[in-house]
């Protein structure tokens, strides 16, 4: 007998947790001694790109993503009711709504801690409501590079007490809830990534004294291509930011003092740039432009920060303060 089989049941499951799931299955040949022994891994990662080949032709596609799914299907079945630490599915060639609902379900039931889904989401499917009530999640990832990734639509009953990190990146993100109404749902949430997320109006207010690890806002500014009105962050204890927007007409809030490492783009169009290279006696009275000057509310906010990168229009809008940069280390990116 090889040693790693002579290692206890729980020894061998450990080393079996670094392993895609896939892999870890194919033990189950080795020998009776591991026949069954990856169905005791608390740790699924399966990933359809270990099935799907780009030479083969479509057919053949479609009957490899169905052996994919049923192995999902099976994995999940000889697992039973065993407790599960961490779900990792990618399929970006698109799983059945009501099946990939009834596996969330399944590995949510299970206490499932760690959570990532990387799928191309279809258009009006909605994600199960047990998913934003769950007691057990720690850090939830969804990701989907062409399709719509819409939170939950009775957002008021969202509560995820364990929750520390979520990650949300899609071409669109679409929340029927105020984000700041919505932060309170993450009593303990230390790192906030949203990528493509649509305002519901466009006051914006980031309130949470346990953000410290990250946060990372980047807005489409698609819905009415419109500048927010306002922007405001009450986040003392965050240590890096990274937020990409329109520019807004007004900072009203910006509580950072606690930040180190911050990378900023805020974004305007050849035309307001024009304009705010103009005589300032150019500009209508209730020119947008004339209210970019509040950006330098935003700067003083975050002025005991160690290291900011720049996007070049971002330099534009903030010229006028430039006794600003000298206390920290600036990067500029075009």
């Amino acid at each position: 007998m090889d040693l790693v089989s002579s290692l206890p049941d729980d020894v061998r499951c450990h080393i079996l947790s670094f392993l895609t799931t896939k892999e870890s299955a194919l033990t189950s040949v080795l020998s009776k001694k591991w026949r069954n022994l990856f169905t005791l891994v608390p740790n699924l990662d399966l990933d359809d790109s270990e099935y799907l080949h780009p030479e083969e032709t479509k057919w053949e596609r479609e009957e490899i993503l169905d052996s994919f799914l049923d192995f999902v299907e099976r994995v999940l079945s000889l697992q039973g009711n065993g407790p599960i630490r961490r779900f990792s599915l990618r399929c970006e060639s698109g799983v059945p709504p009501a099946r990939l609902n009834r596996w969330l379900c399944k590995v949510l039931q299970r206490g499932v801690a760690d959570l990532e889904l990387i799928i191309d989401f279809e258009d009006g499917y909605l994600l199960p409501r047990e998913l934003f009530v769950s007691e057990t999640l720690v850090n939830l990832r969804l990701k989907s590079e062409f399709g719509c990734i819409h939170w939950w639509p009775g957002a008021e009953g969202t509560f995820l007490p364990r929750l520390q990190s979520l990650d949300i990146s899609s071409a669109m993100v679409f929340c029927d809830d105020k984000l700041q109404k919505l932060l309170p749902c993450f009593p303990v949430i230390e790192e906030l990534r949203l990528v493509g997320m649509e305002w519901i109006d466009s006051h914006v207010t980031v309130s949470c004294a346990t953000l410290t690890n990250q946060l990372l806002l980047s807005s489409t500014g698609s819905r009415t291509s419109k500048n927010p009105k306002s922007v405001s962050f009450d986040t003392p204890n965050l240590l890096s930011l990274a937020y990409s927007d329109l520019v807004a007409e007004d900072y009203p809030l910006v509580n950072m003092k606690s930040l180190f490492k911050a990378r900023i783009i805020l974004g305007v169009d050849d035309d307001q740039i024009a304009r705010m290279r103009a005589p300032t006696n150019y500009l209508s009275e209730d020119d947008v432009v004339r209210r970019f000057g509040n950006v330098v509310k935003l700067m003083k906010g975050i002025q005991n920060v160690q290291q900011l990168h720049l996007h070049s229009d971002t330099l534009e809008v903030s010229f006028p303060f430039s006794s600003f940069w000298s206390s920290c280390n600036v990067l500029i990116a075009r």
